[in-house]
């Protein structure tokens, strides 16, 4: 059987990431996100521990999310999106994962084999989920904003197109409708429908 991928793109407070790492689970395959691919990064050019060490400069928590390729000149930047699309193209073809972000979606969309995920949900569930869940109690609202204008961005100016677009996505999900094991279970049954995985 082809390796297959599932590449999930979320608004903050989604819980796109849960999601993602439940799928994960129940198919029973590897997960990457932005940690997986900074330290793999990291490994192949060690001049990228001044852009993935954020902690050091004081940046933790929902900080880090608004530097989506780090803190550091544009020049290594853009040495760290290449590296890690090189990466993204690299686990999809040697093995099946589920895939957090990195603009993965559009680096995979000449393959056959991917189901491209969308996550969003409704702004006060939004709001819900950071402070109950992600325990950011303080400006929910601002982080929100703040976070989402950060991947937007980072998305828009790696791809030259609007990070909810409908191009490069199979499924929008509505995190709020099913919770993240609906949701979960949802993007597992359309990938062994998509990928014929009962055969």
């Amino acid at each position: 059987m082809q390796n297959y991928v599932i590449t999930i793109t979320r608004q903050f407070g989604s819980r796109g990431r849960d999601i993602g790492i439940a799928v994960a689970k129940i198919l029973g395959i590897p997960l990457y996100d932005r940690t997986n691919f900074e330290k793999e990064a990291e490994a192949l050019d060690n001049t990228m521990s001044s852009l993935v060490n954020l902690s050091e400069k004081g940046i933790t928590g929902y900080y880090k999310m608004a530097y989506p390729l780090g803190i550091g000149s544009s020049l290594k930047q853009d040495r760290m999106f290449e590296l890690q699309s090189k990466l993204v193209l690299e686990h999809a073809e040697k093995e099946s994962c589920v895939i957090i972000g990195r603009c993965a979606d559009y680096l995979l969309r000449e393959r056959e084999n991917v189901i491209r995920c969308y996550i969003f949900a409704p702004y006060q569930a939004r709001i819900r989920n950071s402070i109950q869940v992600l325990g950011f109690h303080a400006e929910p609202q601002r982080i929100i904003e703040e976070v989402d204008k950060a991947r937007a961005n980072y998305y828009r100016d790696r791809t030259g197109i609007e990070v909810n677009n409908t191009r490069y996505r199979d499924l929008f999900l509505n995190s709020n409708l099913l919770g993240v094991e609906g949701s979960a279970k949802l993007i597992a049954d359309a990938a062994r429908q998509k990928f014929h995985l009962f055969e």
